[in-house]
């Protein structure tokens, strides 16, 4: 049998040291690494517009755009789920679109397929900080204000709902059918919920 050695020398303890240093570092520099942006808000351009609202992993959208020499229009909404740090994927039986999001600007092209709220020869939308807006903060203002599920169109009743009084952040909806409502993150004592609210259920600073 062969004993192994275990030196405790100065220099050994002080590489004994500097490793645990770095196994405690190290996931504290991937957490900063993996930060988290926030888009959530109105981004504009000269062709359209698109509304986000960010709650954990998934980023929910809402979007109409024009793109092509005959004027093709965007129209649609749903929700993408995180890929890679930045990077959202909202994935449907004709394709998978990314947003990937930094602190200066969104940018929508197409990993797979095509939009199915776009159609062929989409080439992808980009929108900068210049044309960004943040949320607006409003407060419900009915007894009971049932939230909607982003993406079927017309929108669809979910069985969560907020009451009198709760704080909401909003961006407007920009998809066709999806008019009366606007996209509403509440933040909760436990969670945090995103979905569709109808604006006749609020009360906002004009």
């Amino acid at each position: 049998m062969v004993k192994r050695h275990r030196s405790n020398t100065p220099v050994a303890r002080i590489a004994l040291a500097a490793s645990l240093l770095l196994l405690v570092a190290a996931p504290m520099l991937r957490a900063q690494e993996y930060r988290t942006i926030d888009p959530s808000g109105v981004w504009t351009n000269e062709t359209g517009s698109l509304s986000l609202m960010l709650t954990g992993d998934a980023l929910s959208f809402s979007y109409q755009s024009v793109f092509g020499a005959t004027a093709h229009i965007c129209d649609g909404a749903g929700v993408a789920g995180l890929e890679s740090q930045g990077v959202y994927h909202q994935i449907d039986e004709q394709g998978t679109i990314s947003f990937t999001i930094s602190e200066r600007e969104v940018r929508m092209s197409a990993v797979a397929g095509v939009p199915s709220f776009c159609g062929a020869g989409w080439n992808g939308e980009l929108f900068t900080r210049k044309g960004f807006k943040a949320a607006t903060r409003c407060t419900v203002d009915a007894a009971k204000a049932r939230l909607y599920q982003v993406m079927p169109s017309p929108p669809r009743e979910r069985k969560g709902y907020l009451v009198a009084g709760n704080a909401v952040e909003t961006v407007p909806t920009q998809h066709g059918d999806a008019g009366a409502f606007v996209l509403v993150r509440y933040k909760g004592a436990k969670a945090t919920t995103v979905g569709l609210l109808k604006r006749a259920m609020l009360k906002c600073p004009r």
